[in-house]
């Protein structure tokens, strides 16, 4: 079977935890057994399902980023579950000795699966298949285990455990996972920036999704009438954090929600369904689980974001919202006793990096780091600053040394080491990839020329005098601006076969400096520019093939001019408003045919 689905507007992958503050958008007001009213992303899906011949009850669970499967299905007599994995097309069953059933719940892309057994005493014990054996793997300690993620790039085993205390905890490796004040905790997938997730239930039996990050901290949410919640179970997160999760009602049917924590999940579901169960999603976007059918059969199911050009998606332009409708909060970030602290950096998960002061007046970097402020100056240095920030905790930047030229400094274990670019007289460091630490920035080589750089890729922009590179995300695309031979900035967007796409700014000339500081894994950006020696910020939410959608609250004026104004940019004009009054004036924005980067502030609360 294969459904095509089209609606008004593809699939996209927001970001998770951009701002921890945000809830689930979930429309939970029904009472007593009614279903939630839910948006739907099912549309945005093509669903292929997954069947075996002769095997009418499939219920898959795992899968790896090959569109290979593994979960369980009944025995030959229908007496019993039993393990299954389908790698290659070929199906194949796997039963552990004396177990009443057994189970996989991950798959590697290696075709290692794990999952668990229950014995005959109905205790369950985690399993691995391993070169087509199984073994048994119980966690330290523990009188059940069941095992729910591989590590692709580890091995680790993450799972859940109970002691013989009777308390459920989670685990990654050899780490106990228990979030503080829990009855119990399920930890069932860890991506490969270390972000974990789960779920946890409080002392009063609700349920609540987490992520842990890297460094150990918990960050949870509250559901909206989580009390009507039988179970909520976060089972998977790719690389762009996009998680799919699955919940049931009490007295109703299981269901499926995907989406981010920031963005909101929405309801997902197999059409024809009568339940839908997801348990995967791949780096790919794609989905796995599988679904109930009204006949009483169970069959697995792959469903593919929406992207073939061939069909085609009618979008529906966004409106153009006004500076009222931009709907943040925003949050001073101070540290008692320190009156100048510049916050140039943080995690996704609310720590912090930057420069201060110290007592004698001089610019020394700092990290604020689970409430933990801590500064640090490079010896000998005129001044050292912070400009990127990982979610493993590291940092890095530049300081100016003796003669006032710039190196790169990165902080790991406590400890700043040096980093030059090969053959640089110069070095500033601004980004820090999650997924493969490469360090981004810009460089200046003898003759004086400003390169960017990612990893050991060197950027320049075609025709550009200075290139300026300031971060990479996930998926490897890098953003940053340019100085064209008129000296006028034009941010880019390198993508990942090295084709840059620029936009022509309006009023450029008006800027004396343009930056593109930071993309993330959905494609927003934030930039600053200034244009007397003030700066300010751009965001935008929207972007289309025939106009880039601005939206500004920025501050513009002449190069060396007195910052007066407030502009409001849309697809249409630019909109210059002035800061004390209600007067506006509108300006033409130039049309930019099949463009699609997009600015945003990121440092927010969204409400």
């Amino acid at each position: 079977m294969r459904i095509l689905n089209k609606s008004s507007s593809l699939f996209f992958l927001f970001t998770f935890f951009m701002c921890f503050n945000a809830f689930f958008p979930l429309n939970i007001d029904a009472q007593g057994n009614v279903q939630p009213v839910l948006a739907s992303i099912s549309d945005n899906y093509t669903f292929e399902t997954i069947d075996v011949p002769d095997v009418n009850f499939l219920s898959l669970t795992a899968s790896s980023d090959f569109e290979d499967y593994a979960g369980y299905t009944r025995s030959a007599d229908g007496e019993r579950d039993v393990a299954f994995t389908l790698i290659d097309g070929v199906f194949k069953t796997y039963e552990f000795p004396d177990a009443q059933n057994t189970y996989f719940f991950a798959l590697g892309n290696n075709g290692n699966a794990a999952g668990h057994y229950e014995d005959s005493e109905g205790l369950f014990h985690g399993i691995v298949l391993e070169n087509g054996k199984l073994r048994q793997y119980d966690f330290p300690g523990s009188v059940q285990t069941e095992i729910y993620g591989i590590s692709d790039a580890t091995g680790a085993l993450t799972g859940n455990f109970t002691d013989e205390s009777g308390v459920r905890r989670g685990f990654s490796a050899d780490e106990i996972i228990e979030v503080p004040g829990a009855t119990e905790t399920f930890t069932d997938f860890v991506n490969a920036s270390g972000g974990m997730v789960g779920s946890y239930i409080d002392a009063d039996g609700i349920y609540h999704p987490y992520i842990r990050t890297p460094n150990g901290r918990f960050v949870s949410l509250d559901l909206p009438s989580a009390a009507q919640l039988e179970y909520f179970f976060v089972h998977g997160i790719n690389d762009v954090n996009v998680v799919v999760a699955r919940t049931k009602l009490v007295g109703g049917l299981p269901g499926t929600l995907v989406g981010t924590f920031q963005g909101g999940l929405k309801r997902f579901e197999v059409p024809g369904s009568v339940s839908t169960e997801g348990y995967n999603i791949n780096q790919d976007g794609s989905i796995v689980g599988h679904y109930d059918t009204g006949d009483g059969l169970r069959h697995g199911f792959i469903a593919r974001p929406i992207t073939d050009p061939d069909e085609p998606v009618v979008d529906v332009p966004a409106p153009t919202p006004t500076l009222e409708e931009l709907n943040y909060t925003f949050e001073s970030i101070n540290v008692p006793g320190v009156d100048y602290l510049a916050v140039t950096a943080s995690s996704d998960f609310e720590d912090y990096a930057g420069y201060t002061r110290n007592a004698d007046g001089k610019e020394v970097a700092f990290t604020l780091i689970a409430g933990a402020f801590t500064t640090y100056d490079f010896p000998d240095s005129q001044k050292t600053h912070f400009y990127a920030l990982g979610n493993d905790g590291k940092a890095a930047g530049h300081y100016q040394d003796s003669d006032g030229l710039f190196h790169g400094v990165i902080l790991e274990n406590d400890e700043l080491t040096q980093y030059d670019f090969p053959n640089a007289v110069q070095t500033e460091i601004y980004g820090i990839s999650d997924a493969t630490g490469a360090l981004t920035g810009n460089f200046t080589d003898e003759s004086g020329i400003r390169r960017g750089f990612s990893g050991d890729i060197i950027v320049e922009s075609p025709g550009a005098t200075e290139t300026h590179a300031y971060f990479v995300d996930m998926s490897g695309r890098i953003v940053g601006s340019y100085v064209d031979a008129g000296g006028i900035y034009h941010p880019y967007m390198r993508q990942l076969n090295g084709r840059f796409i620029s936009l022509d700014l309006p009023q450029a000339a008006m800027f004396e400096y343009f930056f593109v500081h930071g993309i993330n894994d959905a494609g927003l950006s934030l930039a600053d520019q200034n244009g007397s020696g003030m700066s300010s910020a751009l965001l935008s939410d929207h972007y289309s093939t025939d106009y880039v959608h601005w939206y500004s609250q920025a501050a513009l004026a002449q190069k060396g001019g007195i910052l007066t104004k407030t502009i409001l940019l849309s697809d249409t004009t630019t909109q210059r408003m002035d800061a004390d009054t209600d007067s506006s004036q509108d300006f033409p924005l130039k049309k930019i045919a099949n463009v699609m980067p997009t600015f945003s502030i990121s440092s927010c609360q969204k409400v």
